[in-house]
């Protein structure tokens, strides 16, 4: 009987060991690392290590899909002042409606272009926008995206930071000191600002 139970017993051991987590395979490619995939923890953090170029990532919503989403927002100083506003869904191509709201400061409205491979980001490089736009991000902690094409397709996108953050004061200040000679240097349209941002937001969407 008790070589029975004993048998019993082992039996059940290695089907546990059987239906236990794989071993993970050496031969796994891991996918392109992607902006959308950083923590949400409110952190700015470095797109280059010789540009000045920093991400936040926050959180969408948006028409197109119920579920949660997430969106980046990207600020740099490399060439000329730019900002860029990314979501995880295309936002079909052409100019869009945008409304942005720093904290509870006067809200901003104009219509801007979306760009990029997925027509997923939105771009803000007239240089006066742009310097007034980064200028807000010095005193402010939270800010409010709103693009929207009516009746029906509308997006939105909520981060928070620390004004004290100290990767976003470094790239401020890259910014504050040759942002009007960069403005003078630079056309308004610059498609390598638009290569640059896609490829620090890698991996967003799959083809469509």
């Amino acid at each position: 009987m008790h070589a029975l139970y004993r048998a019993v017993v082992l039996l059940g051991l290695d089907l546990l060991v059987c239906c236990g987590p794989p071993v993970p395979s050496e031969t796994v490619q891991l996918s392109q690392p992607s902006a959308f995939d950083t923590p949400l923890d409110n952190r700015w953090r470095k797109a280059s290590e010789t540009r000045p170029i920093a991400i936040l990532l926050g959180r969408a919503e948006t028409t197109r899909i119920i579920l949660p989403r997430k969106a980046v927002l990207r600020v740099s100083c490399y060439r000329k002042p730019t900002v860029r506003v990314s979501y995880d869904v295309g936002l079909q191509s052409g100019p869009i409606a945008v409304a942005y709201r720093f904290d509870e400061k006067t809200e901003q409205r104009g219509e801007v272009r979306v760009r990029g491979a997925h027509r997923n980001i939105l771009v803000i490089d007239n240089p006066a926008a742009a310097a007034a736009f980064q200028a807000d991000l010095r005193s402010s902690s939270t800010l409010l995206v709103k693009a929207s094409r009516p009746p029906y397709d509308y997006h939105h996108a909520h981060f928070s930071w620390d004004p004290n953050d100290k990767v976003l004061n470094e790239v401020l200040a890259a910014c504050k000191g040759g942002t009007r000679d960069a403005a003078r240097r630079q056309p308004v349209s610059d498609p390598d600002d638009d290569e640059d941002a896609e490829d620090d937001i890698k991996g967003v969407l799959t083809d469509e």
